[in-house]
């Protein structure tokens, strides 16, 4: 049996989306291909097992998934982090290792979840080298940058790997960086003997939410047009200035949630007047009734949180540019541009398939 595990260098990189692309492809190969997450950060309860949220997703979607209870061997858990920190968790390695035992039997490839970067999971010791190590598997590292710049993460890896690294894919990589990224970074992981695959764009609909989404991370109550939480959420934006400047600001982005209090009846608006999918009103402060009503009839969702605005971005901001995958249509997407984007039969060539 193969593992190959996908890890990356970075948070939001898209190493799930990655493995659900992998995964596709593998099977589409006839290979019976599992899948693990070793170290999860999204607690998620199904039923009386505290799992991962994305783990219990992509197993779900297996042929035949593994045993909800072994897919996340460890989930990064405020119990967790206490027991950890007092030097009360009994032996995580060996949990890794006994789950991946328990997901692993009879399959031919298994695809690992691994960390958002190198040191993600050390204190516990689960970071990305001592998995691989313990599960005796070559790693596929995605990575992110933001613009031109020295792949340090990339190179730190390799480091730490050594013959474990089998190459890198770039992920989410803007149009405008593309050309600079293939002239000078390739041929620099050329240079390092590093393989590369191949990038896939970047591709703001896969980090979108819903406005069902957004109201369930915020915990706050729909004013107005219910019928529209399904709208895609892209991006927020902060309205706190004034409403012709709020006009100008709110035309550069189209599918956005606009966060401002719920007594700027000019913010909200200018809001309006654009492609705004909702109104995040904070302070707990309903609007208007005049601009309810315009909301309702354009068909936009206000919605009342009772937090401060700047806690309201603080956690929009942790849960934009996520990858949903659950959302209609994007593991399939993000599977087509795997393949449209990587050298796919290289890249298991590489890892022994």
């Amino acid at each position: 049996m193969l593992t190959i595990i996908v890890a990356s260098t970075t948070r939001y990189a898209g190493k799930t989306g990655i493995c659900v692309a992998l995964l596709g492809e593998l099977r589409e190969r006839g290979l019976d291909a599992g899948y693990f997450k070793p170290y999860g950060t999204m607690p998620y309860r199904a039923g009386d097992v505290l799992t991962d949220r994305d783990a219990y997703y992509i197993n779900s979607t297996l042929p035949t998934p593994g045993p909800v209870g072994s897919v996340c061997a460890i989930v990064r858990s405020e119990r967790f982090i206490e027991e950890v920190l007092l030097g009360r968790e009994p032996a995580p390695a060996e949990r890794v290792r006994e789950a991946f035992e328990i997901v692993s039997k009879g399959r031919d490839v298994m695809v690992v979840e691994g960390p958002s970067d190198v040191f993600q999971g050390m204190a516990a010791g689960v970071h990305l080298c001592a998995v691989a190590d313990m599960l005796d598997a070559r790693v596929l590292m995605v990575d992110h940058p933001e613009h031109l710049e020295i792949p340090d993460s990339v190179l730190g890896a390799a480091d730490c790997l050594g013959e474990r690294l089998g190459g890198v894919v770039l992920n989410r990589i803007h149009e405008a960086r593309a050309a600079s990224i293939i002239d000078h970074v390739v041929p620099f992981y050329a240079s390092r003997k590093i393989a590369y695959f191949g990038m896939l764009a970047d591709d703001p609909t896969l980090g979108s939410i819903t406005v069902a989404e957004l109201v369930e991370e915020l915990g706050g109550t729909v004013l107005c047009a219910e019928d529209h939480l399904d709208e895609p959420v892209e991006s927020f934006m902060i309205g706190a200035m004034g409403q012709e400047k709020a006009l100008r600001f709110f035309r550069r982005r189209a599918h956005k949630a606009v966060v401002t209090g719920g007594d700027r009846a000019d913010v909200q608006l200018a809001a309006l007047e654009t492609s705004t999918s909702a109104i995040v009103l904070t302070g707990n402060m309903p609007p208007s009734s005049l601009v309810l009503a315009r909301a309702d009839e354009l068909g936009v969702p206000m919605v009342l949180v009772d937090m401060d605005t700047l806690t309201a971005v603080e956690k929009l901001e942790g849960i934009m540019g996520q990858v949903r995958l659950h959302g209609r249509g994007k593991a399939d997407k993000i599977r087509e541009m795997f393949v449209a984007g990587v050298s796919v039969d290289d890249l298991l060539a590489a890892f022994g398939l």
